[in-house]
This record gives C-alpha cells, sequence and structure tokens, in this order.
C-alpha cells in the first residue's frame, strides 16, 4: 500500500508552489488572518495607483495632451505640452487637415469650443492668450503657423518661454488652428489696409493675424 505524504512534507510542495495549507484544527482567528493578507495582496496600493496616473497616452509624467476636434466633433490632432526649464515644450501631430499650405496656430484665452456658436464656430474660445496687452506677433499665445503636406497631416515641435504651464492651467485655454496662413502681424510699411488711418497692419490684423475661421479646437481645462 503507497505511504501517503506527511503533512510536513505536504506543506514544503504547497509552498514551493507559492500556495498555503490552512491545517485543519486551526483557530477562527488564524482563518481570518489568512483572508485578510490574501486579501491585501490582491489590492494595489494608493502609491501604485498613483504612478499609473502618472502618465496618458505615453507622455511624459508632467506633460498633459490636447486633443483638438473639427467642427463635426472628428478628433483632428493631439498636442502635448511638457514643462521645460521655465518654458513650454509644444509637440503636435495632425491629420485631416486641408490639405497643403499653412494654417494659423494659437493657443486662446477661455477653455471653451464650440463649433455650433452664434459668432462662428470655436468663437467661444475667445481672443488669443494675451496676458501683456500686446499686438499680434507678440502674444503670449502666438505659435509658428502649422505647414499642412499633401495629404492633410501635420506636425510641430516648438518652444516656448512666454507661458509656463500652471499659466495656461491658471484659467483655462483652448488650442487653436484657423483656416488660413498667419502673417503674425508682419505688414510692412509701405503697405495701407483700405480706410485704415496709417500704412502698416490694421486692427484686425493686430489681433489676429488675419488667420481666417477656425477650424480645430481643444481644452485645457482649468486646474
Amino acid at each position: 500500500m503507497p505511504r501517503l505524504p506527511t503533512r510536513t512534507a505536504l506543506t514544503a510542495a504547497l509552498a514551493a508552489a507559492g500556495l498555503t495549507l490552512v491545517v485543519s484544527g486551526c483557530g477562527a482567528e488564524d482563518n481570518q488572518a489568512a483572508a485578510a493578507t490574501s486579501t491585501a495582496s490582491a489590492t494595489p496600493t494608493p502609491a501604485a495607483s498613483g504612478s499609473a496616473q502618472a502618465t496618458r497616452g505615453g507622455a511624459a509624467a508632467g506633460s498633459v495632451d490636447v486633443v483638438l476636434y473639427n467642427v463635426t466633433g472628428a478628433d483632428v490632432g493631439t498636442v502635448t505640452l511638457t514643462p521645460v526649464d521655465g518654458a513650454v515644450r509644444v509637440e503636435g501631430r495632425f491629420h485631416g487637415l486641408t490639405p497643403g499650405g499653412y494654417h494659423g496656430f494659437h493657443i486662446h484665452q477661455k477653455p471653451v469650443c464650440e463649433p455650433k456658436a452664434a459668432d462662428g464656430a470655436f468663437s467661444t474660445a475667445g481672443p488669443h492668450f494675451n496676458p501683456g496687452g500686446t499686438h499680434h506677433g507678440e502674444h503670449a499665445g502666438d505659435l509658428p503657423p502649422l505647414l499642412v503636406d499633401k495629404d492633410g497631416s501635420a506636425e510641430i515641435l516648438t518652444q516656448s518661454d512666454r507661458f509656463t504651464l500652471d499659466d495656461l492651467r491658471r484659467g483655462g485655454v483652448a488650442l487653436i488652428v484657423h483656416a488660413q496662413p498667419d502673417n503674425l502681424a508682419h505688414i510692412p510699411d509701405r503697405y495701407q489696409a483700405s480706410g485704415a488711418p496709417s500704412p502698416g497692419p490694421d486692427e484686425k490684423t493686430n489681433a489676429t493675424g488675419d488667420a481666417g475661421d477656425r477650424i480645430a479646437c481643444g481644452v485645457l481645462a482649468k486646474s
């Protein structure tokens, strides 16, 4: 008749397999302690949960992603804002834009993207982010125009020390892509707009750079 393994041998085998033997005859308190230990080991700690949320979509810790949508609600790109030594790195990838040519690209002062706004698509985002009260070209929210390829895609990588990420989050902002190129209000004095009192950029150019309609918008919420 085969010899049954001893309790000692069985305990050792289970331990090697990573299991715990509850021996018949142990008190109820011992069983409850074992169950509590098993439950605690299966529940992630707050620190582990926090580290899992420290990045989003592969972005570096401390950065934030802003998704931009067109007037139909389609996702047309993502911009990642990353703090870098008192400045902010702006890295964007876009698709589905009007093929070829330049498009104005700015930070606007209100975190509201309403495609069916009464005053025009995304007009709810307000004017450019401009805490210094300067003319266009010197606005804190002025960014280099996007150069869109023939397939409607575009990429941008730039850096600005005109604002910090905290500056943008303080009241929230919107990122806007425009339908037209941005002249950055660079109009020589040999030009004069019809009806303008003097040569050079008129009031509208100084405000917006004549970048035209707003075709995509994304919100960085107040925090």
